[in-house]
């Protein structure tokens, strides 16, 4: 029997055959090399007397055995250009994992609405609840605060700011409409409310128009008829004693558009606090990234506290100081668009302050993997339930329920019952502990240090709605809590996009590349001029097409220095299964968890 070993390199061609060598192990030399089809048994034949031939120790047999154990399907790939391609891997899931809406987040009086609405709609349940957490903020507003230490001073007022996020398809203006027409609802009884003191204003106002210009003709003709001093002062005191009568105001709770002069004007004349509600936020949230809108931005900074003091300074207006500045504010966002604001506020500049981790109760939850059309009438129970919660939100009166020690005239508030601070307790250390460590990203530590004011603020809602006593109770801090870890997840998810755009921009550019004229090579320069959705940053490009290229889906080549002896061009090849291999990894990928459709009951 002969000591001489084979060792055979082989790869797979476009054309099913196999590009082999054979080489002697004892000394690498080759003995056979070129292009075979081992499923002909020709073939075989073929190669196995060619390399007999040239060791004729080695049996026919037996080298037609080591032939016929190499397995096509295992090969790498080689291309017509000699270029070696191996088995990509699969993508990474674009998007983080997050948590699904939990029906356990709301009390049934909110849940229950919830449920119908998104059902109703076949929209993801989080743009519901967390508009109407908005909105439950919004109207309640400085009315009542929390007190999260027994005895610290520390105050947190419930105002909320929210995005949603998701696909123009996602129908996230239209969950959130629900949640504003609640609160529109509230306005609109308060109007209807005080149309009667309207029309008796008005004409206190004409009788009031009259008598003045009566005292000034009364004061007119005494002094120049020189009456006494004492009726001069009697008919002065009496003009400015006559007031002008002003007429009666509802109270605004929504507005959509509005100056920051405007605005404080606004909380002046409604001291409960407002809401901004926009259905566009990003442009908001640009508008201030402008060098001429440093101090509103810093003011809208101030508003998110719920309390304290802004003043406003303008040519023509004068001083303009706000002492109820208490703001929510709500709106939606693209996945494009948030994620090009994000990346920006990473890179630090003016998007850097804190503005953007102020928007706590935001959520990017998954598409439903099925939709379906849903045409039954609305539960009036459930809806009417949550507007009669809402308008008795907007009407208790805090001294109820409020602490014995509030001090008058600022704030009432409340405290956590002796159960419930064990459990904010345990939550807030552990979120301390955890922000403190060195393995949390700067952004992530930014974004959940603020949550020292969500979790007081959720649970301080929660309590309202089921009817408070004079304590926020164990129940509503661990509903509070549930929330934190539901929106962390969905925090870690925009920042993980933000920081990796290449994560989400891989797959729908591979499946873009899939029609690329072969002969025409890949260049970022090109990719850009296309035009196409998420691939407009030369940077998020190049990132992409190298993340790509280390999962094996193209490879590189350089195509040498340009003529002005500047960087070489880096051009890009896709691999030549990739659509064979797309198709395999997709059937065989286990899907992320998906944010699930609830059937809204009966």
């Amino acid at each position: 029997m002969s000591g001489v070993q084979l060792v055979t390199i082989a790869q797979r061609k476009l054309d099913g055959t196999i590009s082999l060598a054979i080489l002697r192990g004892d000394n690498s030399e080759t003995v056979w090399s070129g292009a075979v089809d081992l499923s002909k048994p020709e073939d075989l034949d073929r190669v196995a007397k060619s390399v007999h031939a040239k060791i004729q120790a080695l049996p026919v047999g037996s080298i037609k055995k080591q032939l016929q154990a190499i397995e096509p399907q295992g090969l790498d790939l080689i291309d017509e250009n000699g270029r070696i391609w191996t088995e990509p891997r699969a993508l990474p899931d674009p998007l983080p994992e997050v948590m699904p809406y939990d029906s356990e987040l709301l009390p049934a009086i909110v849940g229950d609405a919830v449920a119908d609405v998104a059902h109703r709609m076949q929209s993801p349940p989080d743009y519901v609840a967390c508009a109407l957490l908005v909105a439950m903020g919004a109207v309640v507003g400085n009315r009542i605060g929390i007190r999260p230490k027994q005895n610290d001073p520390w105050l947190v007022v419930p105002n909320l700011w929210g995005c949603i996020i998701g696909r123009p398809s996602m129908k996230k203006s239209p969950s959130a409409s629900f949640a504003e027409g609640l609160i529109r609802s509230i306005e609109d009884q308060d109007r209807k409310r005080i149309e009667p003191k309207i029309s008796d204003a008005k004409r206190d106002a004409i009788l009031a128009e009259f008598q003045k210009k009566a005292i000034e003709s009364d004061l007119k003709k005494a002094m120049q008829n020189n009456d006494c001093q004492e009726k001069q002062f009697d008919l002065a005191k009496a003009l400015a004693a006559n007031e002008a009568i002003e007429l009666p105001t509802s109270r605004r709770i929504i507005t959509t558009d509005s100056t920051m002069a405007k605005l404080v004007d606004l909380l002046n004349e409604n001291p409960l606090g407002m809401a901004l509600w926009r259905d566009e936020l990003i442009s908001w949230m640009r508008g201030l990234d402008r060098e001429d809108q440093a101090g509103d931005r810093q003011n809208y900074l101030t508003l998110w506290n719920g309390y304290g003091r802004i003043n406003v300074d303008r040519i023509g207006r004068g001083e303009t100081v706000c002492e109820s500045p208490c703001l929510s504010i709500f709106g939606c966002a693209t996945p494009g668009g948030i994620q090009e604001y994000v990346q920006a506020s990473l890179r630090g500049g003016r998007g850097d302050d804190g503005l953007l981790q102020r928007f706590q109760v935001t959520v990017w939850p998954d598409e439903p993997d099925e939709v379906r059309v849903v045409d039954r009438k609305p539960d009036q129970r459930a809806l009417q339930r949550v507007q009669d919660l809402f308008d008795r939100l907007a009407e208790f009166d805090a001294r109820d329920i409020a602490d014995s020690q509030c001090e008058p005239n600022k704030i009432p508030w409340m405290r956590f019952s002796p159960d419930a601070q064990a459990v904010f307790n345990r939550w807030l250390e552990d979120k301390i502990k955890r922000c403190r460590a060195d393995t949390m990203p700067e952004a992530i530590e930014s974004h959940l240090a603020k949550f020292d004011k969500l979790v007081p603020s959720i649970a301080l809602l929660m309590e309202l709605c089921e009817g408070p006593e004079r304590s926020v109770t164990k129940r509503s801090v661990e509903r509070a809590v549930k929330w934190a870890s539901y929106l962390e997840s969905h925090a870690l998810r925009l920042y993980a996009v933000a920081a990796c755009p290449e994560r989400v921009l891989a797959s729908p550019l591979l499946n873009r590349l899939l029609d690329w004229d072969k002969e025409r090579p890949i260049r970022v320069r090109d990719i850009r001029q296309k035009g196409w959705r998420g691939l407009s940053d030369p940077k998020a490009i190049e990132s992409t097409l190298e993340a790509l290229e280390a999962d094996g889906w193209l490879q590189s080549i350089e195509d040498g220095k340009s003529s002005k002896g500047g960087r070489p061009t880096i051009s890009y090849v896709m691999h030549p299964e990739a659509k064979k291999w797309i198709d395999t990894l997709r059937d065989g990928t286990t899907k992320t968890t998906k944010t699930p459709l609830i059937d809204g009951g009966g």
